[in-house]
């Protein structure tokens, strides 16, 4: 459903007495952590990384899928015990999403273009294909460019993907005893061209009106959060891509690291999880705003928590690491902990390319130091700093 987004008129409805101090408080917690965060130097990393995957699963259940971490730890490190369900795959699509805009300098992020680029299925194989051309033409002295033939991939993977969409559809009628009658060839093939077009006319007036206050709120020179704020609400009235209810959490943690958390994309989806907050529409701007304003500023505390928890392991873990000899992997299983919610002793296996064995003596020797076992099993068991 699309509706009008006045913005001018929504400012003027806020009550500045009691917006002002959640504001200003939300804001300094936001420049505190992020500050706090650049000065880690090796810790900051981990945060970055354990901070994807806990956002992607809280991003998940926002919107009504339950995707565990445990799954999506696994099915990101290639060590699934298990065939990946739907809500998990859709939990990758977004995990390697939010990377790549945490990647992607912001400013390059927020435009009609770059948005359509990141959520195209066509960009994301061209995407692949230019990273391969260009580690390719490393070493070689060659500039990196893409293949005939990498395009000829990322298109048959398309059609590919186009026609399992179909098949599925297919089988869910068939279930419903509502199944048509055979399809000829040509009705079959139009029933893969029948894939939603992210630039539909709707979709692409609703996505330029998103981006029109975007550019009014520049305009007004708000305050960088305020801002960020004012768009995650809007992104979630307008609806600009109804598929992609999360990407507005993405756009509005992109927007505050160009302007306030330049070393991080705050984990909003963490924080409004955790909060009591829920966006409802019908709620007065106010009201909308000053929820959403908790939620950022529980996301700087998140960080911090992050980063004290993550700061007591490693003294624990180097401590245990300093007596051991100069080519034990002791030190890379340690660091494993920091840059990942859990580790199991397939993922050790796989990152340090050494035996079960010596996974399980390396468990052994950082002894009190060793993070949580997590699972409570006695097989398949996964230790983690949570």
């Amino acid at each position: 459903m699309s509706m009008a987004y006045d913005l001018r008129r929504s400012l003027k409805s806020l009550d500045w007495t009691h917006l002002a101090d959640p504001l200003d408080r939300t804001s300094r917690a936001l420049t505190r952590a992020d500050e706090r965060l650049a000065r880690t130097g090796d810790l900051a990393d981990g945060v970055r990384s354990r901070a994807q995957l806990f956002d992607t699963c809280a991003s998940m259940a926002l919107d009504g899928d339950l995707v565990h971490l445990e799954d999506l730890v696994l099915h990101d490190a290639g060590t699934d015990r298990r065939a990946p369900t739907h809500e998990l795959t859709r939990a990758a699509r977004l995990l390697a999403l939010r990377r790549r805009i945490d990647r992607q300098p912001p400013e390059t992020v927020l435009s009609r273009n770059a948005i359509v680029t990141l959520i195209g299925r066509q960009a994301d194989s061209l995407e692949e294909g230019t990273a391969r051309g260009s580690r390719a033409g490393e070493g070689r002295g060659g500039e990196p460019a893409i293949s005939t033939h990498a395009q000829d991939d990322a298109d048959r993977e398309e059609n590919l993907l186009a026609e399992i969409d179909a098949v599925l559809q297919r089988s869910r009628q068939l279930a419903e005893g509502t199944i048509p009658a055979p399809q000829s060839s040509t009705d079959r093939n139009a029933l893969v061209r029948a894939a939603p077009d992210p630039e539909t006319p709707d979709r692409r007036d609703r996505l330029d009106a998103w981006l029109a206050i975007l550019n009014e709120a520049r305009t007004l020179t708000l305050p960088p959060v305020l801002t960020a704020v004012t768009l995650l609400d809007a992104w979630q009235l307008l609806q600009p891509l109804d598929s992609w209810p999360e990407l507005g959490r993405l756009l509005s943690a992109t927007f505050l690291k160009s302007q306030v958390t330049t070393s991080h994309l705050p984990p909003l989806s963490v924080a409004l999880r955790k909060s009591p907050f829920r966006w409802r529409g019908k709620n007065p701007f106010q009201t909308r705003i000053s929820g959403l304003l908790t939620g950022f500023e529980t996301a700087a505390r998140d960080t911090m928590d992050q980063l004290d928890r993550l700061s007591i392991a490693k003294e624990q873990l180097d401590r245990h690491c300093r007596s051991c000899r100069s080519h034990s992997r002791l030190p890379d299983f340690a660091r494993m902990f920091l840059s990942r919610p859990l580790v199991t002793i397939p993922m050790a296996r796989q990152e340090l390319g050494v035996t079960a064995a010596a996974v399980d003596h390396m468990i052994r020797q950082l002894g009190p130091a060793l993070p949580r076992e997590l699972t409570g099993r006695g097989r398949y068991r996964a230790w983690g700093i949570l």
